[in-house]
């Protein structure tokens, strides 16, 4: 055996699987099927030693038809292969015309090929650099975690044309759940990941604690003013106004409390961003 053979392995959280690439052949996907390799791909640079050859050896950059140009044999096809079977292809290849008994090693200098785009309430925004298949909870490490102020909902966006998007909502509940079918959800390269803020709302007027508040999912007008510590003696609870922004307008709701405590009107969902008053009573 011959001793330049090197298996790459990048051991990265849980994600297992194989890195989305359109070099990949069907051969590549069995031979990796159940192994955490990185594939090779355009914009990748590697470097390459032939032993007892320098003039052949150096750092050489995959372009984006995933080939190299190598002296001696011209273009030679790189992407799609791990860094093992890319050092072989040019060991044969050297040995076919040129040495008898060809040493190549190869490794991977700058990881450039799987990357992804992320924004939002993460510790550290933009593009990274993947050095295997990765989840969006991989991807959320590498990013350093989540920030203080991150919520639970993510949308994945991922170019499927020219112009347009597949746009994927997800929340970190079911990336952790086994049993839903976003568990472990692998992203590909060229995704954008978002990680949204914490919904909140807020409340004014007469409540006991007025101020600005986590939103819970379904949450209702009642459930909003006991979490605010309930009205105030002085609340007309017959006019409740919630202020609403949808687009560039804002409207105006308008609810009776005591008519919804006696299940005489309907409560009503708050949602992010809504501001309710509590109004006094005109005396």
């Amino acid at each position: 055996m011959k001793f330049f053979k090197i298996i790459f392995l990048i051991i990265w959280g849980s994600s297992l699987g194989l890195p989305q690439n359109n070099f990949i052949s069907k051969e590549n996907e069995l031979y990796l099927k159940d192994a955490n390799i990185y594939l090779l791909g355009a914009k990748d640079v590697v470097s390459i030693v032939v032993f007892g050859e320098p003039q052949l050896s150096g750092d050489y950059e995959i372009n984006d038809e995933g080939k190299i140009r190598f002296p001696l044999l011209g273009d030679v096809s790189l992407a799609g292969l791990s860094t093992q079977q890319a050092a072989e292809k040019i060991e044969k290849l050297l040995e076919k015309d040129y040495f008898v008994d060809a040493q190549v090693t190869l490794t991977v200098k700058e990881y450039r090929s799987l990357w992804v785009n992320v924004i939002g309430e993460v510790k550290s925004t933009g593009r990274k650099y993947l050095k295997s298949q990765a989840t969006v909870l991989d991807v959320i490490s590498e990013c350093g975690g989540l920030s203080p102020e991150a919520g639970d909902s993510i949308t994945l966006k991922r170019p499927v044309g020219k112009d347009s998007n597949l746009v994927v909502q997800l929340n970190l509940k079911d990336l952790t759940d086994p049993n839903s079918p976003n568990f472990n959800y692998k992203v590909q390269s060229g995704d954008t990941i978002i990680v949204h803020p914490k919904p909140y709302f807020y409340i004014q007027g007469e409540v006991a604690k007025p101020g600005k508040y986590e939103l819970a999912k379904d949450l209702t007008l009642l459930q909003a003013i006991a979490l605010a510590g309930g009205v105030g003696k002085f609340a007309n609870e017959k006019n409740i106004e919630i202020y609403r922004t949808e687009g560039s307008e804002t409207k105006i709701i308008r609810k009776n409390l005591k008519d919804i405590k006696k299940n005489e009107e309907e409560d009503i969902i708050i949602y992010p961003m809504d501001t309710i008053i509590v109004n006094k009573r005109t005396f």
